[in-house]
């Protein structure tokens, strides 16, 4: 009986953890604000002490009142007043030179910086115009005119709209919303359903319409022929 309740108390603490993290927002770890992290971290031993003491309701109140915080920051810094109030962005890389007092001032040395401009696909600092320390401690490169990849544009090519691939069907499933949006119906859908072999979108594991007007079909039992052996 004690392991059940355990057991429960488990569920309810991650269920209400969840919640106060969907509260806070949907950023991914690298896009976290400080404040953000902050909250999390304070949050995850907080909500944590159920599972240790058998005296919730504080632990509860706690984590609620810490994501409420967090969210209440988030909002503020929304504000025209507060745009850099937990951080603003810092050019590190000026004309291919190197900012030395930006460099100190982000407590970043020189290899770190050469990394991060590796993983960018830039081997060189000269081929940098601009680089800059986002608020979220993200990097971003602006590279040198003769150092940017070509594109159509450079070379006067016209370039066909691609817009956007609509997912009509999902996992059986039809996207009502989608198939408006691609201002067709149900008939036609059902129509093209049947072109595929299947006699309803219950069989369609993935129907797919792209900017062509072609709508690709995956159906539940289509084999994959050849796959390939990873290593």
């Amino acid at each position: 009986m004690e392991a059940l309740v355990y057991v429960a108390r488990c569920a309810i603490v991650l269920l209400f953890s969840w919640f106060c993290v969907r509260l806070i927002g949907k950023k991914s770890i690298s896009q976290l604000t400080s404040y953000d992290f902050t909250a999390l971290m304070i949050l995850a031993n907080v909500a944590a002490e159920p599972l240790v003491f058998k005296i919730s309701s504080k632990a509860f109140l706690g984590s609620l009142t810490i994501a409420v915080v967090a969210v209440v920051i988030g909002w503020i810094s929304l504000q025209k007043r507060f745009y850099n109030f937990d951080a603003k962005p810092d050019i590190i890389i000026v004309n291919g030179k190197v900012d030395k007092e930006a460099l100190k001032r982000n407590r970043m040395n020189l290899p770190f910086l050469l990394s991060l401009l590796r993983l960018q696909g830039y081997a060189k600092v000269s081929d940098v115009e601009f680089a800059i320390i986002e608020p979220d401690g993200n990097l971003s490169v602006i590279p040198a005119s003769q150092s940017r990849p070509v594109t159509p544009n450079d070379l006067k090519l016209d370039t066909q709209y691609e817009g956007i691939t609509l997912p009509l069907i999902i996992d059986g499933e039809i996207q009502y919303n989608n198939l408006k949006f691609a201002k067709l119906d149900s008939a036609w859908l059902n129509q093209e359903i049947k072109k595929s072999g299947a006699s309803s979108s219950e069989e369609v594991f993935l129907a797919e319409l792209d900017t062509t007007g072609k709508l690709n079909i995956d159906l539940f039992g289509d084999p994959i022929d050849n796959k390939p052996r990873m290593f």
